[in-house]
């Protein structure tokens, strides 16, 4: 078939944004209903998520990071908005209010470590307050005609003063009962205009008063008879003091007045807090958790790093939903029904984004379509951000030479080696010096890569693939940061070998890194369930670089919950099952030197510490790669130049810094 010319068929923006819709969706504006909509019109919802992320239930949705848990948020809140059409069709019961809320927008929550908790409660409280404000100015334009209704009923929440809430309550019930909500654009910032008189009056004595109340007030008179007043204008910001109790009686009594059949707040990046605020946060979460006011949570994680302390027990408190592999996997019934799955996946993202985004035809676009199906989805495996890069990646070099633009294998191949690369590269940057992560992970991960590549060559001169091992559940936990770069997937838990009844987990090397270490590729299970896939000497040969708590730690694998080991004993024998569903523990295992940034900060520590000054790399491509804000990386990266961990400049000719290893 002839090549297609760029003047002939292609337009190459619409093309470009498509691909680029993959890499992230925090960059829409909730203030943006036509890009909304056109997110709500390419979500792909292949295992029928949308319906239960409207539900009225609480929910933990978990996943890599690049999985889709944003685009999953935004797309059940759009689903919200057209509820209250009642023209429109939507999975929401009618009349569903949601809210978003980004935690990594929330400064005054990343900068709380040291705060006592009640402080900490009125900071978070004040953050959804903002969010519910800003998402009921942005839906209901005849709210801008009273703007300070939303503050007056949380103040008055705040003072505890019933009857004056309840008239305000009213009046903002009404509002929303009238008319079709909407979007308009209130990013400016609002101004509250104070104007304070003041007059002196001569007396012969003097006074002062300090109230219990945070505000002070001071008081003065002389024996004079000459007055003045005085007009001051100043920006305000009102800082709300109320507790969560608050905020739920007062959501209660929106609901009830207005007709809301119950409220949804959308929570993302839990991760992006250390340890110790999430500690912080699942308490007061807990008190939402469960409550009767209609208001149910749906908080997104990343994979093995959240820790939602022992008050909330998944599959009770919180019902996980999970976008991982291995989950896909389980409901798949088998691992090669799951990867068929992924192909018929994979085809339906890139032929709904090139449709809406009005680009070219997927059979037009690709010079094998079927075959291009298949190595996208081994590569992608179930992260669309990994797919978005490898097709801009293939995109790119199919139109070096200007005329052609079909994709060939050759440059999809090209895009697969491109992203895993990347990933590599990241994981070397963070561990180089234990900067971000332990050292030894490079070394493990060498350790894997040579023991397959042993295997592979010794299968009858290489004939069998070797691009699956499997490990046992105690080693996972060293497994987890291979994971979180993509240079490993976790497939499958509680398989077996052929020669061994012991269970273990089954992982796959990525794709592009099996091509480039000839390791082959397949999913026979006959194959992948050879006693020589089995790598546990590999993993024990680093056991010096896990050390055992005074009180060891293990974890539920299925509701999540960790306990001590003094907390299982019973009748003097430590219980090796999870006491609420039996299901078999784990145990947690310390690392020495581990550190304590984020998932997100680890790997913008790692692209930027991969990177030589000749590269260029830029604060954008760093967002896209890792998937976070460009101001994030600009922030984070400012501090780590500060104090030596990277380096940066601006060099002449440039608006923006570049950023790279200090070595």
């Amino acid at each position: 078939m002839n090549d297609i010319h760029i003047g002939a068929f292609v337009q190459v923006s619409q093309l470009e944004d498509a691909f680029n819709s993959m890499l992230r969706t925090d960059y829409i504006a909730l203030s943006d209903t036509a890009k909304l909509n056109l997110l709500a019109d390419y979500y792909v919802d292949y295992w029928g998520y949308v319906s239960q992320m409207v539900a009225p239930v609480d929910q933990l949705i978990v996943g890599r990071r690049g999985t889709g848990k944003t685009t999953l948020l935004y797309r059940a809140l759009v689903e919200c908005m057209r509820s209250w059409d009642p023209k429109s069709t939507s999975a929401a019961p009618p009349r569903s209010l949601g809210v978003y809320l980004d935690l990594v927008k929330c400064q005054s929550l990343g900068s709380s470590s040291d705060v006592d908790y009640a402080h900490f409660e009125h900071m978070f409280v004040s953050e959804l307050c903002d969010a519910i404000r800003e998402e009921l100015m942005r839906s209901w334009p005849g709210l801008a005609k009273q703007r300070n209704l939303i503050d007056r009923v949380f103040k008055r929440a705040e003072g505890k003063q019933a009857s004056a809430t309840n008239k305000e309550l009213d009046q903002l019930a009404e509002i929303l009962k009238t008319g079709l909500p909407r979007f308009v654009d209130r990013s400016a910032p609002s101004e509250t205009r104070d104007k304070s008189s003041s007059s002196v009056a001569t007396k012969n004595n003097a006074s002062a008063s300090l109230k219990a109340k945070p505000e002070a007030s001071l008081q003065t008179a002389v024996d004079q008879t000459d007055g003045y007043e005085i007009e001051t204008t100043r920006f305000e910001q009102v800082t709300y003091r109320l507790t969560v109790a608050d905020l739920l009686r007062v959501v209660r009594a929106l609901r009830e007045a207005a007709n809301i059949p119950h409220f949804l707040v959308f929570i993302d990046e839990f991760s992006s807090l250390d340890e110790t605020l999430q500690g912080r946060f699942s308490t007061l979460l807990k008190k939402i958790l469960g409550n009767h006011s209609g208001v149910h949570v749906k908080l997104c994680a990343i994979t093995d790093h959240y820790r939602l302390g022992s008050s909330i027990i998944l599959q009770r408190d919180l019902f996980e939903l999970s976008l991982d592999l291995n989950s896909l996997v389980e409901r798949s019934g088998s691992l090669g029904s799951a990867m068929e799955h992924l192909v018929g996946l994979t085809e339906r993202i890139v032929n709904q984004r090139l449709e809406v985004y009005g680009a070219i035809a997927a059979d037009r676009l690709f010079d094998d379509p079927e075959a291009a199906y298949r190595e996208l989805s081994r590569s992608a495996m179930g992260v669309p951000r990994t797919l978005g890069i490898v097709l801009k990646q293939a995109w790119s070099r199919a139109s070096l030479n200007g005329t052609r633009v079909r994709i060939r294998m050759s440059d999809i191949e090209f895009g697969i080696r491109y992203a895993s690369r990347a990933y590599l590269n990241q994981m070397l940057g963070a561990s180089r010096d234990g900067i971000a992560m332990p050292e030894h992970v490079a070394e493990m991960w060498e350790e894997l890569i040579d023991k397959a590549g042993e295997e592979r060559r010794r299968s009858r001169s290489g004939s069998h693939s070797a691009s699956h091992f499997m490990v046992q559940p105690r080693y996972e936990e060293r497994l987890k940061h291979l994971n979180m770069f993509f240079l490993i997937h976790l497939l499958e838990q509680g398989r077996t070998t052929k020669k061994e009844g012991i269970n273990r987990s089954l992982y796959c090397f990525d794709y592009g890194i099996s091509l480039e270490n000839r390791l082959g590729w397949s999913s026979d299970k006959n194959v992948i369930r050879q006693q020589r896939f089995a790598y546990d000497d590999v993993m024990s040969a680093f056991d010096q670089h896990y050390r055992r708590s005074d009180d060891e730690e293990f974890r539920c694998s299925k509701c999540g919950a960790r306990f001590k080991r003094s907390q299982l004993i019973v009748a003097g024998v430590a219980l090796t099952f999870c006491p609420s569903d039996r299901t078999e523990l784990t145990q947690v295992q310390v690392v020495s030197g581990a550190h304590t940034f984020t998932e997100e900060e680890i790997k913008i520590i790692g692209a930027i510490r991969s990177a030589r000054a000749e590269d260029k790399l830029v604060a954008r491509q760093i967002a896209d790669d890792v998937g976070c804000y460009t101001q994030k990386v600009s922030k984070f990266g400012e501090k780590l130049d500060k104090s030596g961990v990277i380096a940066r400049s601006k060099p002449s000719g440039r608006r923006t810094n570049i950023y790279y290893s200090p070595e």
